[in-house]
């Protein structure tokens, strides 16, 4: 079946290519012009349609701006939201308002503004009058969107996908061809074993790195705290050894691009799981809501909980559907970003240097 797509999408994804080409071409020679602006921009991007971890890695970005004193914006287009323009973030937000992702960011930094706009020049321009003191704009995506001249362009590549053939959209997940990542300043791989040699890496550098100057380093994720959906800014009090040790069973409900890490962490830390897997930024609906609350009774142990990722709570938060979960045991994974060997350091050093100051006593700040 997939083949047959494959077959039956492939002339589509040439006419779209040829496109891509032809528009990278024409700002390239400067014959579209692309604006630069004069607070440093941060643009967090790849080359797919998801499922490298860029949300992580734009919480990565902020951690190292936070712990630096730096004042940061957070931009997104907000994907999947019914709202339109430019609209500022707060906690308080239902998803459908903002979308999943900067609501997210949102509950993670509430001390940072974080906009949501698909006219990211618009934007970027309101932003700066709105908020003059800020150090830097951190981009939520937006590789492709070549009007912006961001100072800092960092580019996500997924472990897995580098050693699979892809294809353009629509027959492929490729946003633009490969040859796209010469314009990034830095490459990151995403989502590497978190046991990784210093050859392997040294092996790969050298496959992907397409210019000397840009800076190549290598990630991995880690599952971190739990916390409830009533209380999702604070850690659960009962943390998730409780579960493991007295072998809950796990109804463990995904709504992402690439589930197969979450799979794979209850996998190895339950015994007995049963996985309900929606597609990428489901809408989820109170008929939703009511099936998987079905599905979590019929369960046969006494001893059960449900498991969900952070993006997927921030869609569950809407009022009319966290009153149904009001007394099921729902927990929600946060997912923290590691760095390989030396890469954290340098990875802190260079955001540093680029936002453009560094303050009074700073240090790297270790992760």
């Amino acid at each position: 079946m997939n083949l047959l797509r494959y077959i039956l999408l492939f002339p589509f994804s040439l006419c779209y290519g040829i496109v891509v080409q032809l528009r990278n071409r024409l700002y390239d020679l400067r014959i579209l012009k692309s604006r630069a602006f004069k607070k440093p921009i941060i643009l967090v991007g790849n080359l797919t349609t998801g499922g490298t971890g860029k949300t992580p890695h734009v919480e990565a970005v902020l951690h190292v701006l936070r712990a630096a004193s730096l004042k940061a914006v957070v931009l997104s287009r907000g994907y999947g939201r019914k709202t339109k323009g430019y609209k500022l973030v707060d906690v308080s937000d239902d998803y459908i308002n903002t979308g999943d992702e900067p609501l997210q960011i949102k509950h993670k930094f509430p001390e940072f503004p974080v906009i949501v706009d698909a006219n990211r020049t618009r934007a970027i321009s309101k932003i700066l009058k709105d908020y003059p003191e800020i150090d830097v704009i951190v981009m939520d995506d937006g590789f492709q969107h070549r009007a912006i001249r961001a100072g800092m362009n960092i580019l996500l590549l997924d472990y897995e996908d580098l050693n699979r053939y892809n294809c353009l959209i629509p027959s492929g997940t490729l946003r633009e061809p490969r040859s796209g990542a010469r314009r990034a300043d830095m490459i990151i791989v995403s989502k590497t074993p978190s046991f990784f040699s210093p050859m392997e890496k040294r092996l790969l550098k050298e496959r992907i790195q397409c210019y000397a100057s840009q800076d190549v380093f290598f990630s991995y994720m880690v599952n971190g705290e739990w916390s409830t959906l009533q209380e999702i800014d604070k850690p659960a009090i009962i943390n998730q050894d409780y579960f493991i040790e007295r072998e809950y069973e796990v109804l463990l409900l995904t709504g992402i691009a690439k589930p197969a890490p979450f799979v794979e962490y209850v996998s190895d830390h339950f015994k007995k799981f049963t996985h309900l897997s929606f597609a990428d930024h489901h809408r989820f609906t109170v008929s939703d809501i009511k099936r998987i609350i079905k599905i979590f009774n019929e369960l046969p142990s006494a001893n059960k909980i449900i498991l969900t990722t952070e993006k997927d709570a921030m869609r569950l938060l809407r009022e009319d559907l966290r009153i149904l979960f009001d007394d099921l045991p729902l927990f929600c994974i946060k997912v923290d970003v590691k760095f390989h060997q030396d890469d954290f350091r340098l990875f802190n050093d260079v955001i540093v240097k680029y936002a453009g100051q560094i303050k009074g006593g700073y240090t790297v700040y270790p992760r």
